[in-house]
């Protein structure tokens, strides 16, 4: 800041991006490293934390990659539970002071137990929006295990899916665009004709959906305007934030058809190629609107911007969606250094002198791309390789360029990405609390207590 405003500072030049790290170019242009920016699945994700993360800072999807079952795992920052309100415990000053006095008295454990009266009553929390599902037929089931291949690719936040049944090999792809506010699915098979699937919406929270135009799916929801439900007093529930997705299919190819299922599921049957493109919005107006006063109409929204979506082809979407992401992502090169096998071999007296002496050569790592991030990290015991470092140092600013961009909410605790109504947050909150006050002084704890809300968009007054 500077004289209390602030100071903009531009994005870079073209000529100051960098090519991606451990990515060099051979004479025809192409990359030619043996470690690019990629996290590498041998499987489908089994568990949610095995799934990849996409997201425009604002939409975000968890991709498990299955492959007679395709589940996407949707959310939208501004889902909420509560209402704007005043959330402050007036019993707060005398718990802490209660508090204060057993630390002092190093009455540590129940310091911890009078700190539960500091909170008072549950914080309101991060919801998800649902889930995007693609069923295959049952061939899928008998597809080659030994080719498939799930990755993310860091430098062009995309995530592709690839694996063989018989000669026919299946590939998705999978981004999320910001300047198009949109998440983005492309489908193809390796012969014409040759992808079927059934496309449909669900999700944990109310909600419902329906099939309109024969291409597109409507779903609707809302999330609870208390986190608690009203024991006695069910009108006691005020309004929550409401939401909506669209979802347009498109297909190619000249034997390809789209069918209405149960007015709710669309059926791709002998396409070549099928391009998914979901938008989403909801209800939230600002900190300070009432969901019930919001005046924004999230199906509207989304009849709107898909209205915009569908004037532009894939190749331009995806052009868009580069240029803006590796503006940011390129900004910053990573490039860590291995000794030589001769180096590393002198582990005598000098070995300082003798390590400036010897050159120091760049590691580039295994030749073999086809290994999975999982094994390289087991490996990292004995290989050291820098290059997983520089992974995993450029995989953390690609989380932080998915899940936080101007106009979207501050990034909370798991980012953009949630798969659950009643998050396990609190527990690590209450968690982290006392464990300041174990370690801590009784002022610290004021601090903690301010990180419960940063991530909700609605105002503590």
């Amino acid at each position: 800041m500077e004289d209390g405003g602030w100071v903009h500072v531009p994005r870079p030049a073209e000529k100051d991006y960098w090519n991606p790290t451990a990515v060099q170019e051979n004479s025809n242009g192409e990359p030619s490293s043996s470690q690019p920016l990629k996290l590498i699945f041998t499987s489908p994700a089994k568990y949610w934390t095995d799934a990849i993360p996409i997201g425009n800072g604002r939409l975000g999807a968890m991709i498990w990659g299955g492959v007679a079952k395709e589940t996407l795992q949707l959310n939208e920052d501004t889902l909420w539970t509560g209402i704007p309100g005043n959330y402050t415990n007036p019993n707060a000053p005398a718990a802490l002071s209660d508090v204060r006095k057993l630390v002092d008295d190093g009455q540590f454990t129940q310091a911890t137990k009078e700190a539960i009266k500091l909170s008072d009553h549950p914080s309101e929390v991060y919801q998800l929006l649902g889930d995007m599902i693609l069923e295959f037929d049952t061939s899928h089931l008998k597809f080659d295990e030994e080719t498939y291949h799930r990755e993310l690719d860091l430098d062009t936040a995309t995530t592709t899916v690839k694996y063989s049944v018989g000669d026919i090999e299946y590939k998705r792809e999978y981004f999320a665009s910001y300047p198009d506010q949109a998440l983005v699915t492309r489908l193809s098979g390796s012969e014409k004709g040759s992808l079927s699937f059934t496309l449909y919406m669900d999700s944990k929270m109310h909600h419902h959906s329906f099939v309109q135009e024969n291409n597109q799916i409507h779903f609707q929801g809302s999330c609870p305007g208390k986190r608690i439900p009203p024991r006695l007093n069910a009108g006691d529930n005020p309004k929550g934030i409401q939401f909506s997705a669209l979802l347009n299919l498109q297909i190619g190819g000249d034997t390809g058809v789209i069918s209405d299922v149960d007015g709710r599921k669309l059926k791709v049957e002998g396409a070549d190629w099928a391009v998914i493109l979901l938008v989403a919005s909801s209800s939230f107006d600002g900190p300070f609107t009432n969901p019930i006063d919001s005046k924004k109409d999230p199906s509207s929204d989304c009849k709107t911007a898909m209205t915009s979506l569908r004037k532009l082809s894939y190749a331009d979407i995806h052009a868009h969606h580069l240029d803006d992401y590796q503006s940011l992502f390129r900004r910053v090169s990573l490039e860590l250094w291995k000794s030589s096998k001769n180096v590393l071999g002198s582990a005598h007296l000098n070995a300082e002198k003798q390590i400036a002496a010897d050159e120091s050569v760049p590691f580039t790592g295994s030749e073999n791309t086809t290994v999975s991030t999982a094994e390289r990290v087991k490996s990292f015991q004995t290989d050291e390789d820098p290059s997983l470092v520089q992974l995993l140092f450029q995989y953390g600013r690609y989380l932080l360029i998915s899940c936080s961009r101007p106009g979207t909410q501050v990034a909370n605790l798991q980012g953009l990405w949630n798969k659950d109504i009643e998050p396990p947050w609190e527990y690590a909150i209450s968690l982290s609390l006392s464990t300041q006050i174990d370690v801590f002084k009784c002022n610290y704890i004021s601090i903690s207590l301010s990180i419960v809300d940063v991530g909700s968009p609605m105002v503590n007054i």
